[in-house]
């Protein structure tokens, strides 16, 4: 995932996001590509002691936002993730689901083409987790933003993915629609994480 924001150089190989060859790209065309990539992290990331709103509002006021623009933005994903009520809140008042929509609301301000999730779901609850993953579902449907998510979690798999890769020791070992690797695995690795879906739901 870090190759994909350009975080991270490959030793071989190309990174292509967006039509564009990362490893060809100057350091003003990479900085302007990665505004249109969001990213949403496993541990939530906030600045506990700050609002909601400043959380959100942060990537704006790195950038030097007009102030105008930053409430506008703000308040529209607030609306979009359904903390409206919580705009005045200190994250560390919040519940875990509230912080990761706060983590999403917060990558939704750049306007991104691309949504990077690392782990997003690994720290909730069930329940919760489907609410997040409605949320992103509806992102994905209404904004229009491609999702890349890294999960351990097969229901998740499941439940959002249209396309999936399954990686063993940084190798990619099967990829397909979660429909067919999930239905027909190949790999040991795909046919044990199929299992403990399986077992899961016996």
């Amino acid at each position: 995932i870090r190759l994909v924001n350009g975080l991270e150089t490959p030793d071989t190989g190309n990174v292509i996001v967006q039509g564009e060859n990362l490893g060809n790209l100057k350091k003003t065309q990479l900085r302007k590509l990665r505004r249109k990539i969001g990213m949403v992290f496993q541990q939530f990331n906030l600045l506990e002691s700050k609002t909601v709103y400043h959380n959100i509002a942060l990537p704006l006021i790195l950038e030097k936002a007009p102030k105008e623009e930053i409430d506008k933005k703000v308040k529209e994903v607030l609306r979009f993730v359904e903390l409206e009520d919580k705009k005045d809140v200190y994250v560390s008042q919040l519940s875990g689901g509230q912080k990761q929509r706060v983590g999403i609301a917060r990558a939704l301000t750049t306007t991104p083409d691309i949504l990077l999730c690392d782990e997003a779901t690994s720290a909730l609850d069930p329940q919760t987790t489907e609410s997040i993953l409605k949320l992103l579902k509806k992102i994905n449907r209404e904004m229009g933003v491609t999702i890349l998510l890294i999960t351990h979690q097969m229901q998740v798999v499941q439940m959002i993915c249209n396309k999936v890769a399954v990686m063993e020791n940084g190798q990619v070992v099967e990829a397909g629609s979660v429909l067919d690797v999930f239905g027909k695995p190949q790999a040991p690795v795909t046919r044990r994480f199929v299992q403990t879906v399986v077992n899961d739901q016996i």
